[in-house]
Parts: structure tokens; sequence; C-alpha cells
């Protein structure tokens, strides 16, 4: 188990023993994740010439490393590649934010691929939205792109262009969407477009999809990986001389099985201690209705039902752990009702969720991630000149 109030006077809500298989809280003692800083210094002191950002949906460090045989583009840059921290939750809404923002995700408020949306007590999709909710006024805080001067262009499938994500997290880019199969030329023309001293962000969520839909331990999946690998080495090969390419991940994944998953709809006393079901299934948000000691009751319930198959955190520990922002971080009336009365981090394979309350596909998913064990925390970045 590893001490977290080491050399310090902790908060009295402060989680003094954190299990040994999930990795710390990110902003836990001083630390920073280094997803936050990914794009930021391409935007804010950027160097003479062209910047390339690849984001590969869903390919962990750890993923990457056991599956070198399958992707030798990738496995050539391994002198260029370290691992960094992505926030959490390790999801894609709450990461992409992030690294787009620069900030934390409770300065930001994107908590999750669901989030609680106090003002209607329902669960938002931040990545497909509601259109009764306008994403500037869900997330104010003005991005990297906003805030600099560069001339920046997002690569992404022509779907994505006005969705939810893209209005939170994209403001100050440039859009140009590409098929499945003209990736590279969108890349280039991106380029073209952007000029010499331009940056593109080119977001793979191949290997994302896979995962999710059929496991990491599929045909599948390692199809897509291979494929990534021979897109990306594609890439390298067709960008103007000079450019500088970084490649980076948003979370990494692991299977899950119906024998590993825990559904609340089979607990009711718990189940109707939660007033909303937010979060993923590894890292489920509760909000606890109202009535004195609901929350208390709620979390006291879920640790005694879940034991060893997840950690537990009432709001209080969330915060002073250094979960979703520095210790002490202001939070914002606007994010203040987001943040989840409990929030449950699972371990080993396990997935919680209240499947009453999500539509029926989401019990069929394989690959999941959200918590912070290495393998969903971890993210490879691959800096290299062509």
């Amino acid at each position: 188990m590893t001490d977290l109030g080491s050399g310090r006077v902790p908060s009295p809500d402060a989680v003094t023993v954190w299990p040994d298989d999930l990795l710390p809280p990110p902003f836990a003692d001083g630390a920073r994740p280094g997803l936050l800083d990914v794009l930021s210094p391409l935007v804010t002191s950027p160097e003479p010439g062209r910047d390339v950002v690849v984001l590969l949906d869903g390919v962990g460090a750890r993923l990457l490393a056991e599956h070198r045989a399958l992707t030798p583009t990738l496995r050539r840059l391994e002198g260029q590649t370290t691992r960094i921290r992505t926030v959490s939750p390790a999801t894609t809404s709450t990461a992409m934010v992030s690294l787009h923002s620069g900030l934390a995700p409770l300065v930001h408020g994107v908590l999750g691929y669901l989030t609680h949306d106090p003002d209607t007590g329902a669960a938002l999709n931040q990545i497909t939205g509601d259109p009764s909710v306008d994403p500037r006024r869900w997330m104010p805080e003005a991005t990297l792109l906003e805030r600099g001067t560069r001339r920046a262009v997002q690569v992404a499938p022509a779907k994505h262009a006005g969705s939810h994500l893209s209005g939170v997290a994209y403001r100050g880019w440039e859009f140009l969407g590409h098929g499945r199969g003209d990736r590279v030329e969108a890349v280039r023309t991106a380029l073209h477009r952007a000029g010499p001293d331009g940056l593109v962000h080119l977001h793979i969520d191949d290997v994302d999809h896979a995962g999710h839909h059929h496991g990491i331990d599929s045909d599948q999946w390692r199809t897509a990986l291979a494929e990534v690998d021979a897109l990306v080495g594609t890439l390298l090969r067709r960008l103007p001389r000079g450019t500088r390419v970084q490649v980076t991940a948003d979370h990494g994944m692991v299977d899950t099985s119906p024998s590993t998953t825990l559904d609340l709809a089979d607990h009711p006393h718990l189940q109707n201690l939660a007033t909303a079901v937010t979060g993923e299934s590894r890292a489920l948000a509760l909000h606890a209705v109202t009535g004195v000691g609901a929350a208390e009751e709620l979390a006291s319930g879920l640790h005694d039902l879940l034991g060893s198959r997840a950690l537990v955190l009432t709001r209080a520990q969330v915060l002073a752990s250094g979960l979703l922002a520095p210790v002490g971080t202001e939070i914002s009336a606007r994010v203040d009702g987001r943040v989840p009365d409990v929030l449950v981090l699972a371990r080993d394979r396990w997935t919680i969720d209240d499947f009453s309350r999500r539509p029926e596909s989401a019990r069929s998913l394989i690959g999941v991630h959200g918590s912070l064990t290495k393998a969903e925390s971890l993210v490879p970045l691959i800096r290299a000149t062509v």
C-alpha cells in the first residue's frame, strides 16, 4: 500500500493509504499530469516551423509496450518515447479538454464521459452533448488556441464538425473533415492551410473503438493497432521535411467480463440512495439523494459491498487527494454541482455501474477505462522530426 501522507500534514479527509495497484492521484503532492503540457508549449511559445500532434485514442503505454511486434513504426521510435500521466478519470472527453485547455478537470468541469448537469439533474454526454446545452457556456474557460495566435487546424471525421466535444475543446481551431481512407492527405492539406508555421492535430480512434467492442485481447484490436501503426508510418513519410511530430494518447484500456461486472441495480438499497449516476464503469460518479447522511450511507454501503474490487471515495476525499486538480483549487459555482458525492474507482478488471440507467449497449462493452491502473493512466509521448 502507498502512503500518500508522508512528509506533510494530511487533510482530515485525505486517504492516507492508497492501494498499490492504483497509481497515486495525478495531482497528488504537487505532481502534474504530463498530458496537460503536451500541446501548451506548441501554442504559447512555438518555435518556427510546422508541428503535428497525433492522438492515438486508447493506446496506453503498457498496451504499446506489450504489442511491439505489431507496431514497427512506433517501435523504431522507442528511443524518442517517454511515458506520461493522463488525467483522471482516464477517459477521452476529460483528457481531450485537459489537453486542449491545459487545465485540470476540476477547473474546466468535464468530469467524465457522462458528467452530472446540476441544472437538469441529468447526465450529459460529453462527446455528443445536448442541443439545449451551449458548449461555450458548459466550458467557458479559454482554450489554449483561444489564448494564442498560432494558426491551427483540427483534422477529424466530418461527423465531428459542430459536436459538443469540438465546441468545448477545439475552440480556436479550424476544422478539416476526413473520410477513413484519406487521413494522411487531409493532414497534408491541413498543413498547407495552416502555413509554414502552422499546427495540425489528428485524432485517430480506430484502436479505441476496436477495444470497446471486441476487447484488447482480440484479433480485431490487434488488427486495428497494426493498421494505425502503418498509418503513422505513412504519415511520417509524407509530411514535409522538418515537420515536428508528437504522438500521444488520452488513456489506455483493460478488458472486463460479465464475471467481473457488478450492477448496482442488483442492490436496490444502494441504488436508491443515488439520484444520479454519471462517469463510467471504471470511474463511477454518484450523486446522493437529498437528506442528512445519505451520501455517507451510500459511500459506506459501497465500501462494504465492493471491498477490494474498488476504491470508494467521498467528495471530500476526492478533493483532498489531488485526483481532479491540485489540493486547494478553487471550485467555481459552475463546476461545484458536477463533483460527485461518491466516486468509485475500479480495481483489477472490475466494472461497477447501474445499467438500469445506461443504454443496453453499455453492458456489452469489453474494453473499458477510467480508473488509475497503470494500464489506463500511463500513455506514450513520442517526439520525432521528419
